[in-house]
């Protein structure tokens, strides 16, 4: 499987995280400006709240089919059709000045985006080395997380002074120079043989994966409900301005950097049971005690911080456990994690626009935390599971000696 590259250097795995980061930016910055493209396209919060939602399911197809129909291609190639679309689906949100044109854009940059994660995830994987595939997902996890720490931030404040349109147009100039590069120094990747139906079907029939998928829904649920809107929130609770809740990002998003880099460093030390058992546990604490530290401002960015680290800890160590179950079908399991992934983003958007518009926003946070703590106990279910699965191998394989001897 990985029989590619001994020596690569570690800027092809930058260029990918660079990938990461333009894709992420483009799905996150929405909720950050949430407010101000309510204003301006005259449309609901939980309306523009959608926009979250239909970015996610447009990135869980491109993640899941489009991955699958392009199996049988050179992956260098696809990459790059991926990226390009990504460019036009940018180009289109610069001149979006209605709501369905805005939100034709958002399909487009969610398919090709989907796409290209999940190809270049497992990109990084094949060309690193064997002792560093872990911190190497996590290097182009780390992309998507850095969108978090400056791009959504920074196109934030951008916002409140320029065209939140003008965001898109630095999106899609960034990602001409990504293609460019790439399209000249990425080393070649043959497709894979295309996986049938059925092999499919029985790679997710294994209650081990179905688990970890089933983690994924409730975990970024959780996650998502909060986060898609947390500027209104915000707002709301502890007063923040748009320049106070870009400032809030920054926070969120940088500590969210040192959680991916953290989960790719301890999955290589500690193995993924301990860092996403940990991480997830956190995440669930972080969320509950947001009801009441949001409507303090030392108590948002202290609780804002620990949030982020443990959220994105999870990402890199999920990813590894996913492919140490599948290591033959590494590509299709983290397609159908990335896929997801994006519907429980959905989900969380959806639903969190459902509880705005009946209850209250502030009750965001401790029933997100109810899901993460779901996504805690199928994970520990797994986890069960795949030692059980190995005690079982091991007996069977003592079994077998004793007959030989």
């Amino acid at each position: 499987m990985y029989k590619l590259a001994k020596k690569v250097n570690p800027f092809m795995i930058i260029l990918l995280a660079l990938g990461a980061f333009v894709t992420g930016t483009a799905e996150f910055v929405v909720s950050g400006i949430l407010e101000i493209i309510s204003f301006d396209l005259n449309v609901s919060i939980s309306s523009a709240g959608q926009l979250v939602a239909v970015y996610s399911l447009s990135y869980a197809i491109g993640a899941l089919v489009l991955v699958l129909l392009t199996a049988k291609y050179e992956r260098k190639k696809v990459l790059l059709y991926a990226i390009f679309t990504f460019i036009l689906g940018n180009l289109i949100a610069v001149f979006s000045y209605n709501y369905i044109l805005l939100m034709l854009s958002r399909v487009i940059m969610g398919m090709s985006g989907g796409l290209y994660i999940v190809v270049a995830t497992n990109y990084a994987a094949q060309i690193a080395t064997a002792e560093k595939r872990g911190s190497a997902m996590a290097t182009v996890i780390t992309g998507f997380t850095v969108s978090l720490v400056l791009g959504v931030p920074i196109g934030t404040f951008l916002a409140a002074h320029l065209n939140w349109r003008f965001i898109f147009l630095i999106i899609a100039f960034v990602t001409i120079i990504l293609f460019l590069l790439l399209h000249k120094l990425l080393p070649r990747i043959k497709g894979n043989d295309p996986v049938p139906f059925k092999q499919q079907i029985q790679i997710i029939k294994d209650k081990r994966v179905i688990t970890v998928l089933t983690t994924t829904i409730f975990w970024i649920l959780g996650y998502t409900m909060v986060f898609a809107y947390i500027s209104p929130l915000l707002s709301n609770s502890a007063g923040f301005s748009i320049e106070m809740t870009s400032i809030a990002l920054f926070v969120l998003g940088t500590f969210a950097f040192i959680g991916s880099r953290f989960g790719g460093y301890t999955v290589d030390k500690w193995g993924p049971n301990r860092t996403i058992s940990i991480s997830l546990f956190v995440h669930a604490v972080a969320l509950l005690v947001f009801t009441f530290t949001q409507y303090s401002v030392i108590g948002v960015f202290i609780t804002l911080a620990v949030w982020g680290a443990a959220t994105w800890t999870t990402t890199p160590a999920k990813q590894f456990y996913l492919i140490s179950l599948k290591p033959q079908s590494s590509e299709t399991v983290l397609s159908f994690n990335t896929a997801l992934m994006n519907i429980g983003m959905m989900l969380g958007s959806a639903l969190g626009g459902i509880i705005i518009q009946y209850t209250n926003i502030l009750n965001l946070s401790w029933i997100g935390s109810l899901f993460v703590i779901l996504a805690l106990v199928f994970i520990k279910y797994s986890f069960h599971l795949n030692e059980s699965d190995s005690r079982n191998i091991e007996m069977r394989r003592q079994t077998s000696q004793k007959k030989d001897i």
